[in-house]
């Protein structure tokens, strides 16, 4: 994967009590999907992975670096063809002196991934 340039466009995004909703759009046109796979696309988890890394580490104004992720499921395939628009709900909370986070990606009522992540 060269570049995750364009993976996707982020449309909107909202403060929620404890973290954000953020909107997001992929691009079922992008150049990761040529390889994975032809003519049945694919959303790779290590670009979705880096789209919720990229989208934390904006969400706290570049202060706090994502250094691990405690657990990352997939639980459904993403075909971008039929599921472009995803909403990214993040949680932020402290635990035992720890800032910590989870990111779910929706769409309707269907999750698709849920990602555990620590700051340091």
């Amino acid at each position: 994967m060269a570049t995750l340039a364009g993976f996707y466009e982020r449309t909107s995004e909202e403060k929620t009590e404890n973290g954000f909703t953020v909107n997001v759009n992929l691009n079922a046109r992008h150049e990761v999907y040529e390889g994975h796979f032809v003519g049945k696309p694919v959303a790779p988890g290590a670009a979705l992975t880096q789209m919720v890394l990229d989208e934390a580490i904006r969400l706290t104004d570049g202060e706090k670096k994502v250094t691990e992720f405690r657990q990352i499921k997939f639980l459904s395939v993403i075909d971008p063809t039929k599921v472009n628009q995803l909403v990214l709900e993040y949680d932020f909370k402290e635990r035992n002196g720890v800032d910590m986070f989870t990111c779910t990606g929706r769409s309707g009522e269907t999750n698709y991934f849920k990602l555990n992540g620590i700051f340091g």
